[in-house]
């Protein structure tokens, strides 16, 4: 592995901000009905509502969610009114079941019939009157989406970075059985490995997922993180797929694309990602690699 530190990138804008005045309107407002003081207020999660997983067809097909309380004197059961569930996969508890004392529940939800390869979801509700609408960290309404997908290694390849830090490593890739145009690159970029290169951690995802496209074009979903914060801007460097930046830079997806061997294997993955860090502005298309198991590409690149 060959590093080299972060440097600075000099001319890069900062994009200003503009300021807005009240208006007597504001002011003009209708009280909402007070809550009783018998709610017990009610609410789930923020951080665990929105959640989408992949999950091994081998895993244990089920998701647990908290929900907590205020007023927690007596053991209680709260309704769970269930407002989508695609194809009825899962299985929701009609109550959520507090003993007395407890201020938090654990809810259970399976999906055992949910097929390899498609995306489900479900939206969870809690009664009105359970629910204090007034404190922001209130949420009536939980949602979970999950897949059930199987990827099979290929081994130890090779992500190559020819821009902000210079390096490369070893990292697994992967193939999606039931959809084999689809491949997942260990992400190298840990908490770790940024810290010691002198910039702040984003946070971490341990994969890159990328598509092979019928034309031979390397495409992925908006932008992929490096789990980078640029210590001069405070800001994400995310590597934007072009189009998804700005609809006028489409054409730069084209240069993305894949080399195979004269057996038609891949050899590696040749990327060019719009470097960006929203707010403040980017370099443009800078090179990123994934050499398949077996082609030294490093080497060849002078890493």
């Amino acid at each position: 592995m060959k590093l080299n530190k972060i440097f600075m990138l000099a001319g890069i804008a900062m994009l200003g901000f503009a300021m807005s005045s009240c208006s007597d309107d504001d002011n003009d407002y209708t009280p909402g009905e007070p809550v009783s003081a018998d709610c017990p207020a009610v609410s789930f999660v923020a951080e665990e509502s929105g959640q989408s997983l992949e999950l091994d067809p081998a895993d244990p097909t089920e998701v647990t969610f908290t929900v907590t309380r205020e007023k927690a004197d007596a053991a209680a059961s709260y309704n769970l009114t269930v407002l989508s569930n695609t194809d009825d996969v899962f299985v929701v508890p009609a109550t959520v079941d507090f003993a007395a004392g407890a201020k938090e529940a654990t809810v259970k939800a399976t999906f055992n019939n949910a097929e390899v390869g498609k995306t489900y979801s479900f939206e969870v509700a809690l009664d009105d009157e359970v629910v204090n609408p007034y404190k922001s960290s209130t949420r009536k309404s939980f949602t979970f989406k999950a897949v059930r997908v199987k990827w099979n290694s290929l081994g130890k390849g090779q992500w190559i970075d020819g821009f902000l830090y210079g390096f490369w490593d070893e990292a697994e890739i992967q193939q999606r059985d039931d959809k084999p145009q689809y491949f997942r690159v260990q992400n190298i970029y840990t908490d770790e490995f940024v810290t010691s290169a002198g910039a702040a951690p984003a946070g971490y995802k341990p994969w890159f997922v990328f598509m092979v496209t019928n034309s031979g074009n390397v495409t992925w979903d908006g932008w992929f993180s490096i789990n980078t914060i640029h210590p001069s801007h405070g800001a994400e460097v995310k590597a934007y797929l072009p189009s998804a930046l700005n609809e006028s830079l489409a054409g730069d997806d084209a240069a993305s694309v894949v080399h195979y061997d004269d057996n038609g294997n891949i050899t590696y993955f040749e990327l060019m990602p719009y470097m960006y860090m929203d707010g403040v502005g980017g370099w443009g298309l800078k090179p990123h690699y994934v050499a398949f198991p077996g082609y030294d590409l490093a080497s060849e690149l002078g890493f």
